[in-house]
């Protein structure tokens, strides 16, 4: 008899946790290379990125002109090289890091503990991409562009 209750315990406990857990570590999905480009000042960091581009092409010119062994030379490229290189990570992090952000938020709205790319997805799970750029565009106080919501 006792034997029986603590079998009927256990099978009500896990009847009544498998659901919690299931739906706890519920899978979502992004398409993130979408989200890349969807970010709502996309042309703007890009516009930003050229026009540092620009900047420090005239500064080496600049300083190229005062040089002259090819060592010299070499190394002051390099330098150019070296911080163009840190600005465009520097634009990219900050990109990054407000899509994830984002994208948290959208998965714990929902209930989403864990986020893949869509390309790892084989089948099953909650496509997040639409809700995603909805909420970087509100977060922006502005609407998702036609273009845009046509890809979606």
């Amino acid at each position: 008899m006792k034997k029986t209750t603590v079998g009927i315990l256990l099978i009500l406990m896990v009847a009544l946790f498998v659901p919690v857990m299931a739906s706890a570590s519920e899978i979502g999905y992004v398409d993130f290379e979408f989200l890349f480009y969807a970010y709502p000042e996309y042309d703007t960091k890009n516009k930003e990125l050229q026009n540092a581009l620009e900047e420090l092409e005239v500064q080496f010119r600049e300083d190229v002109e005062k040089l002259e062994s090819d060592a010299e030379i070499q190394d002051l490229t390099e330098f150019y090289e070296f911080r163009f290189e840190q600005i465009e990570q520097q634009i990219r992090v900050d990109l990054v890091g407000f899509i994830l952000k984002v994208i948290e938020d959208v998965a714990t709205e929902n209930g989403i503990s864990t986020v893949l790319p869509d390309n790892l997805i084989i089948y099953g799970g909650v496509n997040l991409t639409v809700p995603v750029v909805e909420t970087m565009y509100e977060l922006f106080g502005a609407t998702v562009p036609d273009d845009i919501r046509e890809q979606m």
